[in-house]
């Protein structure tokens, strides 16, 4: 019953991620209305016109991308002081300046490229799978405004987002799995809680693949920086290299090299990485 509970408490990173996130969307929502409002004041406007005019507004990439930066800079002071007081002591086994070589930093290069291939070939097999799955996954994608480039969507994407999450999911809710469950067990776990986080099936999915290889990084690196640097590695490449990394994909022979050239560079990433955490943790540095 005890390692039940202590599983369970796992879930209150998750649970207040979704709160924080009613939290900023609420406030923000009724500031637009009332600023909606005061813009059409006198105009006799229908009330349901009016309506109309705040559900597109809110809709809006712009609008959309901006509540969640809101909510991804609450997070980051929140859960990085709750990490910092209550996990940081025991899970960062190396200092930050001393977290990364060469090795390291080429290895999150490699397997975050890989890993976009990979997981693009598990998103179009759930696809074909579940045709219904992947159109409400565009669709959001679309009102998300994550195809559409901004300074603030990059702002968003490379910086925000990937230190936020990490401190919830590789910092906070990892800590506490771990002391629920065996090392495995618990990034398993935190992968499983970070799928659901994206709340649609194919993003909570791949997010649950890449979530294992992060648990992985942040467990094999011994700092919450390392998964930072790959996460926003991840996202860099998702955002901005776009169709070119599938040059013909619907030719077989593309369709097989690029599934190839994911696979090894993904191989080629955890080999590096690995070699890498040997070469840094020989040589004398700071531990913290």
């Amino acid at each position: 019953m005890k390692r039940i509970g202590r599983i369970l408490f796992c879930l209150l990173p998750l649970i207040l991620t979704i709160i924080l996130q009613n939290l900023v969307t609420v406030p923000i929502c009724g500031i637009t209305a009332m600023a909606v409002l005061f813009k059409n004041r006198g105009t006799n406007l229908p009330f349901a016109e009016l309506i109309n005019e705040l559900l597109s507004l809110w809709s809006t990439a712009p609008f959309v991308i901006f509540v969640s930066m809101t909510y991804a800079i609450a997070a980051l002071f929140i859960f990085g002081y709750w990490y910092r007081k209550k996990f940081a002591r025991s899970q960062e086994r190396v200092a930050v300046r001393s977290a990364f070589n060469p090795w390291i930093v080429f290895s999150l290069l490699l397997l975050s490229v890989g890993l976009q291939y990979v997981i693009s070939y598990l998103m179009n097999f759930i696809g074909v799978l579940r045709p219904d799955w992947m159109q409400s996954y565009t669709e959001l994608i679309d009102s998300a405004g994550i195809g559409t480039l901004s300074p603030l969507m990059l702002f968003y994407a490379l910086i925000v987002a990937p230190i936020s999450e990490e401190l919830v999911f590789r910092g906070v809710t990892l800590g506490y799995a771990k002391k629920a469950l065996p090392v495995a067990g618990a990034v398993c776990l935190q992968a499983v809680l970070f799928g659901i986080f994206h709340l649609n099936m194919i993003q909570g999915i791949y997010a649950a693949f890449l979530g294992l290889f992060i648990g992985y990084l942040h467990e094999a690196g011994g700092s919450v920086v390392i998964p930072m640097l790959f996460h926003a590695f991840f996202n860099s490449f998702g955002t901005l290299a776009g169709a070119g990394m599938f040059y013909h994909i619907e030719q077989p022979f593309f369709f097989l090299l690029w599934l190839t050239v994911g696979v090894l560079l993904t191989y080629a990433g955890i080999f590096l990485f690995q070699h890498g955490i040997q070469v840094r943790d020989f040589q004398p540095a700071d531990h913290t």
